[in-house]
């Protein structure tokens, strides 16, 4: 019967809404609701619109259960709110109606339940802080693991570390030997993130393994033996590994490179020897890979450094990148002047002034120098 005090609309469309719709006048009682409102809330048609919580203590007129959104009379075009009914939760749209003459007439209102779309987003942020601890969990696992770096007689090591996420795809490990022997390695796993920080905790645990259970100390069967094992994950991931080891007792430092393309630099105050080697990545996709051996004599106060990509792939406004000549441009100025510590801070400061925008690789700096 409300229906008929108005313009004669076709609301076949809407009362097949699933959304709840009604339509007020201007004095605020409602005209129509469809099929879904009626579903929810009974019928209220003849029902007055509420607009504070003051309407609600008039005795002389029938209100509805649901609070109008936008005041009557409103001009914009649509008002929006969030209500809550029960335990269900909606998203309202008021929109005002206007006659032939452009008179404000009444509005009409949608309300869309949005509760399990709500209920998901809620989950999600709870799953997304439940990851985000895990992951600073896991991020304070790895770095606790490289802060732990051996102190080995006859030599001083340094290192830098910088992940530009929380977890690092860089690792790198100094592992006493038997026999005045120390291993050294620094590797670079693809990608960032977990799956990446499990590969670099699977490095460090495999390599160790190796050198501790199997007793293999040579740089090429080290690098075979974790090329094995590594295959065993059927992972369609792959890493790099620049692997040496020194002899105190001969000052000797033989090494193996798999597919690590940021070549070490032996310096000292005389020279600077980029210690070339090739070799493929350890992946699936090279399970018998090869591995060539360097061989070179070290003498007091020569030291090996130690870098992955995210230093010479870094980028300036331009997109030019740091590149390798820069790095060792760095190095040969300041290597007579600063400490090892200092020449590492000086380099990644050099890094941090050349990039623009945000760091979006991995950095880690290791030095070795023979005392």
């Amino acid at each position: 019967m409300y229906k008929n005090n108005f313009v004669n609309w076709d609301f076949e469309l809407v009362d097949f809404m699933e959304d709840l719709v009604r339509v007020f006048d201007k004095t605020g009682l409602i005209v129509y609701t469809n099929t879904s409102m009626k579903k929810f809330l009974e019928n209220e048609e003849g029902k007055f619109c509420f607009f504070s919580d003051d309407d609600t203590h008039k005795n002389d007129k029938k209100y509805s259960s649901l609070k109008c959104v936008a005041p009557i009379g409103h001009k914009e075009h649509v008002e929006t709110e969030l209500l809550s009914v029960g335990k269900r939760d909606f998203l309202v749209k008021s929109s005002p109606i206007f006659d032939d003459n452009k008179e404000y007439w009444g509005s009409i209102e949608v309300f869309r339940d949005i509760t399990e779309a709500n209920k998901l987003q809620k989950d999600l942020l709870k799953y997304q802080e439940m990851i985000k601890n895990d992951m600073l969990t896991a991020s304070d696992i790895q770095k606790s693991l490289l802060s732990k770096l051996n102190r080995i007689d006859g030599l001083n090591i340094e290192y830098k570390y910088i992940s530009s996420d929380q977890l690092s795809g860089d690792f790198f490990d100094v592992i006493e030997l038997p026999n005045d022997k120390t291993c050294v390695y620094m590797a670079d796993v693809m990608g960032h993130g977990i799956s990446a920080s499990m590969i670099t905790m699977f490095i460090k645990f495999s390599v160790r393994m190796l050198i501790h259970g199997r007793k293999i100390e040579h740089p090429r069967e080290i690098l075979m033996a974790l090329s094995k094992e590594f295959s065993k994950l059927n992972l369609e991931m792959y890493f790099t590994i620049f692997l040496g080891i020194y002899n105190r007792a001969t000052c000797e430092f033989e090494y193996s490179n798999a597919g690590h393309n940021s070549i070490p630099l032996l310096f000292c105050k005389e020279k600077n020897v980029r210690l070339e080697l090739s070799g493929l990545p350890i992946s699936w996709l090279f399970q018998d890979s090869r591995y060539s051996v360097g061989k070179v004599k070290l003498c007091h106060g020569d030291c090996v450094l130690f870098y992955t990509d995210g230093i010479t792939e870094t980028k300036n406004k331009n997109r030019e990148e740091y590149g390798e000549e820069r790095f060792f441009n760095v190095v040969e100025k300041y290597k007579n002047s600063l400490s090892d510590k200092e020449l590492l801070d000086k380099l990644v400061e050099d890094v941090s002034e050349f990039r623009c925008g945000v760091q979006e690789d991995d950095i880690a700096l290791l030095s070795m120098r023979v005392l």
